[in-house]
């Protein structure tokens, strides 16, 4: 039976060609394997370490700004308790208030009044200018009375172009959270036509401590600079961009001045910061980027840290680089170094097929020259020592075929005609006969029949009639012997048509005969009976003999099997058959032995149905 390609089989082709692409599997894809999750990993472990340190740097740089902006709203508070600056503001609101009063148009002020407003401005001024100058950063300080009138101390005389229109939202949110501080986002603001700048405001009601009157609102502008400069240590250090950003998504500061004072139209982001802090992988200006955020919890701004991947992964790119380039030198020395020793290992196998092609040839007279100890040197050995008894098997072949025609000669001179036999037994039926034989006549001729089927050459199969024809003439001699003491039974089926071995059933029908006959029975019945199973034929040959115990049952298979090294002889004519059934079927084929005390034995014959005779 061909055997099956594998599917992991090398296509036909020299040794060392199979060896050079083991080998190259075998550098290739660990050297390859290892580079690429050490890459991998590295990336990996780079990014965790951005993040980390990213994330340090920004919550330090949010404590920053948290504690600039709460400073901020505390200088916001002190003019509730400066006296001066508490008169001053009573002093204005009464200055109005009587001109309200009076129905006077309250920016109609006349010379007294006029008077009274500088006697203010430089009453407040003095305590504005010392809470203007306590936090660097601050630019501008505004009082303003409950009228709206503005009393204020700026750095660089830097005050605001818009500050009539910017106060009504400042009152607006000042009046509505009572006295609180309120933070303001980034706010683009014009000293002048040509010179503009960032600032960010906190706004305070305020509120007389004794009385709880309101006295008007106070605003502290600083310049954005304060958060540039305690944002660039984080850009500088991790080479990013910050932004950052309130909770109604307006830009407060961008450290590239590109969405300053805009409201920010990423919702997809904005979505993604919705816990206190954390980071994600997003696409920043077209650009796949690392984003580390934090949220305030003293302004609730959000710091949006955004670090370029390209930017992230320059030192794991270089590590990627140099591990490629250092596995390709190794990988190119390692398969050099393979090819040299692959083909040092096959020289010795190519010089022994070289020689094993000259015995194709005929030629025997080639000896491997063994100068190494290895297994090559023992294979070598054995082909020399092969080569040797192959001469030698040879010369003794050509003797034993001398001699056998030698044999064959001798065999023919000496033959005796096998028509000699049948004449000679033809003569002793016929002196029976005319003797008045009867029954020795009829035994002769029985016998000669069973003896020119059982010698006459042919063809090794028989039609099964002729076999169960011999069956008949056999039992029937076996009768004349033994007193009519044998009865066959065959099968009926007029169907049976096909080929079996010649003297199948006889051997098994004598074992029968002679090892289970019962002395104390007058007669034994043998019966074959016919079945098919699957495309096989059974044949049951069954006795009502003496059957056998178990260890004499386990002793007769063990013998059909070849299991036993000494055999007493009961049973050969059965391994006879069972032999001959398997060489001529295959193993699968054969027969199986069944047997109880007392009762009797089957023997069971199996033989394929594919043998089925021509019609």
């Amino acid at each position: 039976m061909p055997r099956l390609p594998s599917r992991l089989a090398i296509p036909a082709s020299r040794m060392e060609t199979k060896l050079a692409i083991v080998f190259l599997f075998l550098i290739i894809l660990p050297i390859g394997l290892i580079s690429y999750i050490s890459s991998i990993r590295y990336s990996d472990t780079i990014e965790k370490n951005t993040v980390t340190y990213a994330t340090q740097l920004t919550d330090r740089m949010m404590s920053k700004l948290d504690d600039y902006m709460l400073d901020m709203k505390k200088i916001s508070i002190l003019p509730s308790y400066l006296a001066e600056l508490k008169d001053g503001l009573k002093m204005s609101n009464n200055l109005y208030d009587g001109k309200m009063n009076r129905n006077e148009d309250l920016t109609d002020l006349s010379p007294e009044e006029q008077t009274r407003t500088i006697e203010i401005q430089r009453k407040i001024g003095s305590n504005v200018n010392l809470l203007n100058n306590i936090k660097s950063g601050t630019n501008s300080f505004y009082m303003f009375d409950r009228y709206g009138h503005v009393y204020y101390e700026t750095k660089n005389q830097r005050i605001r172009a818009d500050l009539s229109t910017v106060y009504a939202e400042w009152s607006e949110k000042a009046y509505a959270a009572h006295g609180t501080p309120v933070l303001l986002s980034t706010q683009e603001v014009a000293n002048s036509p040509n010179a503009k700048r960032y600032v960010f405001t906190v706004v305070r009601e305020l509120i007389d401590p004794a009385s709880y009157a309101r006295l008007g609102v106070i605003a502290l502008d600083a310049n954005i600079s304060v958060i540039e400069n305690i944002v660039k240590d984080l850009d500088t250090a991790t080479k990013g961009q910050t932004m950052i950003i309130d909770n109604d998504g307006k830009v407060i500061y961008d450290s590239e001045k590109k969405y300053l004072t805009q409201n920010w139209t990423r919702n997809d982001l904005m979505e993604l910061t919705n816990n206190s802090h954390g980071s994600f992988h997003s696409d920043m200006d077209g650009e796949p980027s690392l984003t580390i955020y934090k949220q305030s919890s003293e302004t609730g701004w959000r710091v949006l840290m955004t670090i370029p991947q390209e930017q992230l992964m320059e030192d794991a790119t270089l590590t990627r680089n140099f591990t490629i380039i250092s596995a390709s030198v190794i990988m190119i020395f390692a398969l050099l170094i393979s090819l040299v020793l692959v083909f040092a290992l096959t020289r010795p196998m190519r010089s022994l097929v070289k020689l094993m092609k000259e015995v194709q040839t005929g030629n025997m007279d080639v000896v491997f020259p063994v100068v190494r100890r290895d297994e090559m040197g023992l294979v070598g050995s054995a082909f020399n020592r092969m080569i040797d008894r192959v001469k030698t098997l040879i010369s003794d072949i050509v003797v034993m075929e001398k001699r056998k025609k030698e044999a064959e000669l001798q065999s023919l001179q000496t033959q005796i005609n096998p028509h000699f036999i049948y004449n000679t037994l033809e003569s002793i039926r016929m002196t029976a006969v005319l003797n008045d034989d009867n029954e020795v006549g009829e035994m002769t001729r029985l016998l000669g029949k069973l003896l020119r089927y059982s010698i006459h050459a042919g063809t090794e199969t028989v039609p099964l009639e002729q076999e169960w024809d011999h069956l008949r003439m056999y039992v029937q001699l076996l009768n004349y012997r033994y007193g009519n003491r044998f009865k066959l039974e065959l099968p009926e089926d007029s169907e049976i048509r096909m080929n079996v071995m010649k003297l199948l059933f006889q051997p098994i029908v004598e074992n029968a005969v002679y090892h289970g006959m019962d002395e104390d029975k007058t007669g034994m019945t043998i019966k074959i009976e016919h079945q098919l199973e699957g495309t096989d034929h059974l044949f049951r040959v069954m006795d009502d003999g003496v059957g056998m115990d178990e260890d004499k049952l386990s002793q007769l298979r063990a013998g059909l099997r070849e299991e036993l090294a000494e055999w007493d002889g009961h049973g050969i004519g059965l391994r006879n058959v069972n032999e001959r059934l398997k060489l001529r079927y295959g193993e699968p084929y054969g027969i199986g032995i069944e047997s109880e005390p007392g009762v009797g034995t089957t023997v069971i014959v199996r033989i394929p149905q594919a043998h089925m005779k021509e019609e």
